[in-house]
């Protein structure tokens, strides 16, 4: 088996050498390293070429800034492996990381999921640390089996990364997959919903080999539009929608939604603002869908009920002007 593992580059000096070095350190030794700078202002252009001058198996492409998405699109066109593996460039990994994906015999039409250690800086300047809930599964009969693992991984909110994931190159290329580029958040999630609509199997490990490094003010964690938020929240509904997804995978991605229009609204300082009517607006319209798709057998724990107990508190008077008070009220 042979991996080709991608990282996109831009502004990452800090951090960049334990990451490289992370992954030479693997036990798997059958891979190759793309380093996709784009277009680092700071030392990471220096690094990458130092690093590429060193072992062979690193190769290093410089280009203009143009987004995560054209570093990470370039990483695919250059890509030889059989397999593909995004890693980014403030994170790093454990020693068998690669093993244990290569260990998974997902093979193609197949994609294999890994747990991560999660790093936040605390309030006192402390780290902490967390993993997330995900169980070892194997599914290799067919496509609607994987969903109620797809929805599981949904449910613990780590399903939408590409960086704790290993892909078939082959069928990558078969749909002719690539990253929006017109996409400034989400695109990965967007990525891996049209890979998977495609699968027939699929691996998930509970043990963490991947090491993901909150950093404040990242392009990762920046503020986005609320506007944004909505018509891309909107796009990933429709793609699960259009792709044959579940009822139950559509039921977690409105809560997933309307959990994010319920904290734009309670960082919403203008509360009579044409931005507070349209988030209390879609608030209302997201909680019609959410009733459509729910199922008593998907209220599988006490942030189900608490959603169902605040969805029926703020949408039972059809106004705008409710829900913002509500809210207001609640602070939920």
């Amino acid at each position: 088996m042979f991996i080709s593992v991608i990282i996109p580059v831009f502004n990452a000096e800090r951090y960049l050498p334990a990451c490289i070095e992370s992954i030479l350190s693997q036990s798997m030794r059958d891979f190759e390293l793309l380093l996709v700078n784009d277009g680092s202002t700071d030392s990471s252009r220096a690094i990458c070429d130092r690093y590429a001058a060193q072992d062979s198996r690193i190769r290093v492409f410089h280009c203009p800034n143009r987004g995560v998405s054209a570093a990470r699109n370039l990483g695919l066109d250059q890509a030889r492996g059989q397999f593909v593996v995004f890693v980014d460039s403030d994170d790093w990994i454990f020693p068998e990381h690669l093993q244990q994906f290569a260990d998974s015999g997902i093979g193609e039409n197949g994609i294999a999921f890994t747990n991560l250690v999660e790093e936040r800086p605390g309030l006192s300047g402390e780290h902490r640390t967390r993993t997330y809930v995900m169980d070892d599964r194997r599914v290799t009969t067919g496509h609607n089996d994987c969903m109620p693992v797809i929805a599981d991984l949904l449910r613990h909110r780590c399903f939408g990364w590409t960086w704790n994931k290993m892909f078939s190159r082959a069928t990558i290329e078969r749909l002719g997959l690539r990253f929006d580029e017109s996409l400034h958040y989400a695109e990965d999630e967007v990525f891996t919903i049209l890979y998977c609509a495609h699968i027939t199997h699929i691996t998930t490990f509970s043990h963490p080999t991947y090491h993901y490094r909150f950093v404040p003010g990242s392009l990762l964690h920046r503020k986005i539009d609320p506007r944004i938020l909505i018509r891309t929240r909107l796009k990933i509904i429709r793609l699960f929608e259009r792709n044959g997804y579940s009822n139950e995978i559509l039921y977690l991605a409105n809560r997933t939604f309307f959990s994010r229009l319920r904290r734009e609204m309670r960082h919403c300082r203008e509360w009579h603002s044409e931005l507070s009517n349209i988030l209390a607006y879609n608030i209302l319209c997201n909680w019609e869908v959410l009733k459509k798709f729910y199922r008593p057998e998907f209220c599988r724990s006490f942030y189900d009920r608490k959603i169902r107990f605040i969805g029926n508190l703020i949408c039972a008077i059809k106004s705008p002007f409710w829900v913002k008070l509500m809210i207001k009220c609640l602070r939920q």
